[in-house]
Parts: structure tokens; sequence; C-alpha cells
């Protein structure tokens, strides 16, 4: 009867200081999370705090991050232009960059025809290339660029910063304001 007595105080025991252990690792772990900062902005509804709370995981972006109108022919060229119009490319009888014998029928078109079929589609090619966002300047650098890979002779349109084509526009703005007086 001791025996048992003696083990019986024994499972006690131990499930005493396992009840402690749990209970002090639980306040712990409390403690260190309400102390973590997880909480500050809680009560507070400020923009910030709201859109902070509210933020998805990753962020996406499309597009290159260059603005309307600032692309080089280049640029263009390797962003869009490129799935069709690469050397390697098997896409509907597009005529290859680095290909001269694709090109020349083209090119003796002249810009203003190429850059029709561009704007408008041509055959399986797109209206812009399949991409609404590129200003007709942009698609003139990019078949300057083709071209001139291929043994064409034009001139790219300077790309024109946005400040610069403001300040352009100001001066001639306020000059016809003036002659309307």
């Amino acid at each position: 009867m001791n025996n048992q007595k003696n083990q019986n105080t024994g499972s006690v025991v131990t499930t005493l200081l396992g009840a402690i252990v749990i209970v002090v690792a639980f306040v712990f772990l409390l403690v260190r999370l309400a102390t973590s900062g997880y909480f500050a902005d809680v009560e507070e509804m400020t923009g910030h705090a709201v859109e902070t709370r509210i933020k998805p995981q990753g962020v996406v972006t499309m597009g290159d991050g260059v603005p309307a109108g600032q692309r080089t022919g280049e640029a263009v060229f390797n962003k869009v232009c490129i799935q069709c119009h690469a050397e390697n490319a098997v896409v509907a009888n597009s005529p290859k960059v680095n290909h001269p014998s694709d090109w020349a029928p083209r090119i003796a078109k002249g810009m203003p025809a190429l850059l029709h079929s561009a704007i408008n589609g041509f055959n399986a090619m797109p209206k812009r290339g399949g991409n609404p966002d590129l200003t007709d300047d942009e698609l003139e650098r990019a078949i300057a660029y083709m071209a001139n890979h291929s043994g064409g002779k034009f001139t790219e349109p300077p790309i024109v910063a946005a400040s610069d084509a403001q300040a352009a526009s100001a001066p001639a703005t306020a000059s016809a304001a003036s002659a309307a007086q």
C-alpha cells in the first residue's frame, strides 16, 4: 500500500510540474508576442496603418517601368517584337532580324508603309505588335532598329523626355493664347 501511495504521489508531482512548465511557456510566448510590436498600430486607424495591415505578400508589376513614349527601338524589340522577328523565330512569314533578304522588299516600301502595317496589323501580325501601350514613335523606333540590323538606313525618332515635351508645348500654348487676344 505504501508503494502504491508513492506512485500516486510521483504521478501527481509529475503532472503538476508539467502543467507549470506549460503555463510558464504560454506566458513567456504571450509576453514575447505582446512586446514584439505586432500590435503597435492596431488601435491606430491612419491610412498607413491600414495599408500595412492589408498589404499583399507580394507585388506584381506589369511592364518594364519605362514611361510610354520613352522606350528605345532596341527595348521595344527585346520586349515585344523579338517573339516573332528574332533570327530563330518560326512565326508566319515574319521578317527576321539580321536577314536582309527578308527585309529588302519591306524596306523598299519605306518607313510610312512599315509603320502603317505595325500600327494596324498585317497578315498574322496583330495591331501594334500585340502591345496596345506602344506609341507610334516607339513602333517607328522598333521598326528602324530591326530594319537597320537587316540592311536598312532608317533614323529612329528621338526620345523626348516628358518634361521636355511639356516645356516645348508650354511656350506654344502661351503664344497661341496671346495671338488669340
